[in-house]
């Protein structure tokens, strides 16, 4: 016959739970593998002693408290997300007991945390095509912390716009749009990655995977708070960074302008020059098409 383990439930004050900054917990956190986060346990138990944080799978989440002195009501506990290899989101709860050297005596009080634990969101590798575009979509648009950021929804379809606008010079012979087209002219050019490159076409991107230092460090700071569950924006970031990579591995969306997108610059610098005219602004981009005689006498469309 196999042991069967129960709990014992004391009651007791309820204690409360904060972020290192003084926030509230709340009932359920996000973390990300490799993340710690510190939180502050602010009360005692019924016999006057600090509680015991346990999670249920220390395989996956765990816990480190410091060693508590019952005079002052306040302790600082770390909780680590200590599995190498995740997958696959997985849960972790953490539960308060009862310090009195009894293993199974819950605080009916104090609330249990639920733990939601995410894989780490890697970029793909720089020399992929994708890899580059992914970038790319993320050094052209803003992040979550810019004050014309606004959401998720309106930055996913400003990067699907970009992507369009990239296709369709393509499609219309990049080197329309090259610094040099004449020599441009003389270029093969049949993938994205040869677009971006164009020297004219995308800022900074002429020399890839050679970044400047700048820009390599908003990637990385990008990646870094969507890998950081205790980030005030870490949602956001997430979903940032997983919308560039899946938009920049995703069929471009048909065309929202009439006469094509061919241009983009961020929101309120200088057109692109005399050929272009603006059609929308949108994600902090503005957006533009071409003139209809640029589009008649050089492109052969209407």
């Amino acid at each position: 016959m196999s042991a069967v383990f129960t709990c014992e439930v004391l009651t007791s004050c309820m204690a409360k739970l904060h972020r290192n900054d003084r926030s509230a917990l709340p009932a359920e956190i996000r973390m990300v593998q490799g993340n710690t986060l510190v939180i502050k346990v602010v009360g005692l138990g019924p016999n006057r002693k600090h509680l015991l944080l346990k999670s249920n799978a220390p395989g996956l989440l765990s816990i480190h408290e410091n060693t508590p002195d019952d005079r002052n009501l306040e302790q600082s506990v770390k909780l680590a997300v200590v599995a190498k290899d995740v997958r696959q989101e997985r849960v972790a709860e953490v539960t308060a007991y009862v310090n009195d050297g009894r293993a199974n005596v819950v605080d009916a009080n104090t609330p249990r945390i639920r733990v939601k634990i995410l894989p780490y969101l890697h970029l793909p590798a720089q020399d992929s095509e994708l890899g580059m575009l992914s970038r790319m979509l993320i050094l052209e648009s803003i992040g979550p912390e810019h004050k014309k950021f606004a959401g998720n929804a309106e930055a996913r379809q400003s990067m699907q716009w970009i992507m369009r606008v990239l296709r369709n010079r393509l499609e219309a012979g990049a080197h329309h749009f090259s610094n040099s087209p004449r020599t441009a002219a003389n270029q093969t050019l049949a993938t994205m990655t040869q677009v971006v490159m164009i020297p004219g076409q995308v800022e900074g991107f002429p020399d890839y995977p050679n970044l400047p230092e700048r820009k390599m460090a908003l990637i990385k700071r990008v990646v870094d708070s969507a890998n950081d569950g205790t980030h005030g924006r870490f949602a956001a970031y997430r979903e940032l960074l997983a919308d560039a990579i899946a938009v920049a591995g995703s069929p471009p969306i048909a065309d929202p302008c009439p006469t094509k997108l061919y241009g983009w610059r961020t929101q309120g610098a200088t057109s692109p020059g005399p050929n272009f005219q603006h059609f929308r602004s949108l994600g902090g981009q503005d957006f533009y098409t071409l003139t209809p005689e640029y589009r008649a006498k050089v492109l052969k469309v209407k």
